[in-house]
């Protein structure tokens, strides 16, 4: 039976908090699924981080994308 984590309002959430979330259900030998839902209205930065996690599993690339979504502008 796989291992399943839903994340609701995932865009509110940080790209780390996240990364780290996906990587918890990811623990168990068994296959895994992490879903993250969403509103249906998303700001700029809500796009940037869901997209962020689509495309890459890496933490230094989150991370960096984190820092510059949070850096003071």
């Amino acid at each position: 039976m796989p291992s399943v984590m839903i994340i609701e309002n995932a865009e509110r959430f940080g790209l780390s908090q996240l990364h780290q979330l996906r990587g918890r259900v990811a623990v168990a030998p068994k296959q895994s699924f992490c879903i993250l839902m969403s509103s249906h209205k998303l700001s700029h930065d809500g796009k940037i981080r869901l997209n962020t996690m689509l495309k890459t599993n890496n933490g230094f690339e989150i991370a960096e994308t984190d820092l510059q979504l949070t850096w003071p502008r």
